[in-house]
């Protein structure tokens, strides 16, 4: 049902329940529809209605114990919960998820807290180093023929990469202190020299902004800290600070804002003897807005923006883009999985200019890209904590510089935990 048809259905069902207050059914549809709205309020005072006609239910219980926990008031979740669980004869899967919600209410109540994702898996690339499709250039007015090594070349790769999440409640109107860790490695069969290793750290404080009449909203601030290494030796690292600002306008939307700032500096090598050339500053500014359409669609768009400042000015450049994307949640085709797949699909676009032209490739034109992708998934999971990703991705990188225009295709098999 649309938005539209869910305030329509739960106006008729006020009218009806005002009618006939005693009816239960009527009431628990109220009141079930009412919570899947977001209107809390209207739920808890419906099924408490319900409880002095019929007292001593443990669904109704149950369900008020739920609303109280997506609340954030444990202690009358708690006290709900409780109730249920001495109702005699208390049905066993009611019994279950009680004790599911009294579990969740002792982490919650925790102030450290810590979750992880950890991801593992086989990718293959049409073009795994970016390489131009044709072994002919023009470099300055000159043709060239490229080797065999500088050209597009298809590889595999096994990688692993996760983030591992912290947090303290400071115990001042909920008010929180987090630390996030992002890891990746990969290891090529062929193209060895992009092997690559790489770890961001942010750390730093989270700021409920209610205490400012925002409801729903988060303000966090923090430091980064990055490396990576690349073909086994320390290829870059970066340093800076960011703010994130998350805010729910309503409970089917959520819009999410970033800017962050980043010294980076690199370090030359043998394999790559220029890169030090990049040796400068990036501002990165970013704004998703997601929204759940209805229990099986979902959609989100991501507006980016990013400047990079180089110690040469050809390596410096500006980028803007625009991203798109649909979620479709069903039910589990496999019986013996009873669980909820996922169907994704994202296509976006990146506008990137340089501001110099770079005098090995041209002495009088700067380097322009128009990059385009779209991307589809199929999320598979086993259970509640492991699932398996099957993703398919083309990309396109169009380019007035001949050695950096390339496609590449992808194909990626992981396999994803949770703790």
């Amino acid at each position: 049902m649309s938005p539209e048809q869910l305030r329509a259905r739960q106006t008729e069902l006020l009218a009806a329940m005002m009618r006939d207050p005693a009816n239960l059914d009527i009431a628990f549809e109220y009141a079930t529809l009412s919570a899947r709205m977001g209107d809390y309020e209207a739920a808890i005072g419906t099924f408490e209605r319900m409880l002095i006609y019929a007292p001593g239910l443990p669904r109704i219980q149950l369900e008020l114990g739920v609303l109280y926990f997506r609340l954030g008031s444990f202690d009358a979740a708690r006290s709900y919960f409780e109730q249920a669980l001495q109702t005699p004869n208390v049905p066993p899967e009611v019994a279950e998820r009680v004790q599911t919600f009294l579990t969740a209410i002792d982490n919650a109540e925790d102030p450290t807290k810590f979750s992880a994702t950890v991801m593992t898996g086989l990718r293959w690339q049409s073009n795994a180093n970016a390489g131009p499709g044709g072994r002919q250039v023009t470099l300055n007015g000159v043709t060239f023929l490229l080797d065999d090594t500088a050209i597009g070349r298809a590889d595999w790769n096994a990688f692993v990469a996760g983030n591992v999440h912290a947090a303290y409640d400071l115990g001042t109107q909920g008010d929180l202190l987090e630390a996030d860790l992002l890891f990746y490695g990969g290891r090529y069969f062929d193209s060895t020299r992009l092997n690559t290793e790489l770890a961001e750290l942010t750390f730093g404080p989270s700021f409920n902004m209610a205490r400012f009449d925002i409801d729903n909203a988060r303000l966090g601030l923090y430091g980064i800290l990055t490396g990576v290494r690349l073909d086994n030796s320390n290829y870059s690292g970066a340093a800076g600070f960011g703010a994130r600002f998350g805010i729910q306008p309503s409970p089917l939307s959520s819009v999410n804002a970033k800017v962050e700032y980043r010294y980076r500096w690199y370090r030359d090598s043998r394999t790559y003897p220029t890169v030090s050339d990049r040796n400068g500053y990036q501002i990165l500014a970013q704004l998703t807005n997601s929204y759940q359409f209805s229990s099986a669609w979902a959609g989100r768009v991501t507006l980016l923006g990013d400047y990079e400042h180089a110690s040469v000015r050809y390596e410096q450049s500006w980028e803007a883009g625009l991203s798109a994307g649909l979620t479709y949640r069903f039910a589990s085709p496999v019986e013996m999985l009873r669980t909820v797949w996922s169907v994704d699909a994202d296509v976006g676009y990146i506008r990137r200019e340089f501001d110099a032209p770079d005098p090995a490739i041209s002495a009088t034109e700067s380097q322009t890209d128009n990059e385009l992708w779209v991307r589809g998934a199929l999320n598979v999971p086993f259970r509640q904590d492991i699932a398996m990703s099957l993703a398919a991705e083309f990309r396109r990188m169009q380019s007035n510089y001949q050695t950096r225009d390339y496609s590449n295709t992808s194909l990626t098999l992981s396999l994803i935990k949770t703790f």
